[in-house]
């Protein structure tokens, strides 16, 4: 990991010091602290890899308020990583200081291990259907997010009784397409918590004769890697390449724009392993996200609203900073007879989810969230769309907080149920 933390000082050490990044970055503006913006955060990681300062707990809500959203890296004028500095200094944070039993535990026992996954999810898919879930309370006997973990229970108002692998039955894979192998990355948010995005993704590729292999893929990885645990998240890398490979899949798809981005920065996570690194280089550029399939590859569907319908439409960070994907969705949307698009206000502006961010520094996610729910109400649409499970779960928590009357759904959904 050492290799990694010197290329992060290299890159932070290309920071001009400027200011651009401020008026980009969601936390700056609601501190106003000069720590909680790219500047301020990478000349942190200069002085603590040059020794001026020490590693210490001090230092921690400095290093992990990041959002890792990446809108200062777009106005930046040497474009300065920040977000993989963030990573690299975490990374030496927890091998200097630890992490909490429990976050260990999850990435390096659970998920490399989707059976004994999917046997917790489902006892806390049990225990919130019936009232009597007891998971934020163990959380906090284990310390991962400490006095904000009770907020976790109210960002999911439910979980499925069956998670998506359990319902494939319901969709037809059908195999007329014999030129295009599309493997289906099914991501972790989509399987445990919104299998109905997953049916409707297989159905749109279904529909239009795509051949179609359900994966039996791990997590990502990004997790692991948002809270500095580089190994853990190498290590369900290299699994899933090894399935990739041996899938013989042309194109690799996923829906969640998260998992889209960080399985094309795979070979990031083997900058000294010159072996690991080729093998995850070209699985890299088999990736792809559905928007960009769906607009991309030959469609034959064609898509009309039941009803009249004005939508808008929030960027996930990691389809529009990372990925650079912001036309083909609204392509997309714009395809439907009968809908829309009413533009969203700082449409790519973070909405604040950041994967467990919103547990981990709630008061601060919740800041960031009612901008984009202040947004919302500019415009006229009766529908949010969004690309990645993680903004969907923010999204509909703060429609039901600030209490919208807007339905928040997934793009594919949207596209699923206007089918002619």
């Amino acid at each position: 990991m050492q290799e990694k933390w010197e290329t992060a000082y290299q890159e932070s050490k290309r920071c001009i010091r400027c200011g651009y990044c401020q008026p980009t970055c969601p936390t700056f503006t609601i501190t106003g602290i000069e720590d909680s913006v790219a500047r301020g955060r990478n000349y942190i990681t200069r002085i603590i890899h040059e020794g001026e300062i020490e590693l210490s707990r001090d230092y921690k809500d400095t290093i992990f308020e990041c959002l890792l959203c990446g809108a200062c890296v777009e106005n930046c004028a040497p474009a300065v990583k920040t977000p993989q500095i963030m990573m690299a200094v975490r990374n030496q944070y927890i091998q200097k200081n630890g992490q909490p039993y429990l976050q260990k535990f999850v990435f390096n026992e659970l998920l490399p291990n989707p059976e004994r996954f999917t046997r917790l999810m489902k006892l806390a898919s049990l225990g919130k259907r019936s009232g009597i879930s007891g998971l934020a309370q163990a959380l906090r006997v284990f310390g991962w997010f400490g006095k904000n973990i009770a907020n976790m229970e109210n960002l999911l108002k439910s979980l499925p009784a069956k998670f998506l692998k359990e319902r494939l039955d319901e969709v037809r894979l059908k195999n007329q397409d014999k030129n295009l192998k599309v493997g289906y990355f099914v991501g972790c948010g989509i399987n445990y918590a919104f299998p109905d995005m997953g049916l409707a993704t297989i159905n749109l590729l279904t529909k239009n004769d795509y051949t179609v292999e359900i994966l039996d893929n791990y997590c990502c990885g990004l997790p692991a890697a948002g809270y500095g645990d580089l190994n853990a998240a190498r290590n369900v890398a290299q699994k899933n390449i090894e399935l990739f490979e041996k899938s013989g899949c042309d194109i690799i798809l996923s829906e969640c724009a998260s998992c889209s981005s960080f399985l094309t920065e795979y070979p990031d996570l083997f900058e000294v392993d010159e072996h690991w690194r080729e093998r995850a280089e070209k699985i890299s550029e088999k990736i792809i996200d559905i928007n960009t399939f769906l607009t991309k590859f030959k469609i034959k569907t064609e898509f009309k609203s039941n009803e009249e319908l004005v939508v808008t439409y929030h960027d996930p960070c990691h389809l529009s900073h990372y990925l650079k994907i912001t036309e083909e969705p609204r392509k997309l949307i714009n395809q439907i007879a009968g809908i829309k698009l009413d533009e969203l206000p700082e449409a790519n502006w973070c909405c604040g989810g950041a994967g467990t961010y919103n547990i981990a520094h709630y008061e601060l996610s919740m800041k960031i969230l009612q901008r984009k729910m202040n947004n919302l109400e500019k415009t006229e649409a009766s529908v949010l769309l969004s690309s990645c499970p993680g903004c969907q779960v923010q999204l509909s928590y703060g429609v039901r907080k600030f209490n919208k009357s807007v339905q928040v759904m997934h793009i594919v959904q949207l596209l699923n149920n206007s089918i002619i």
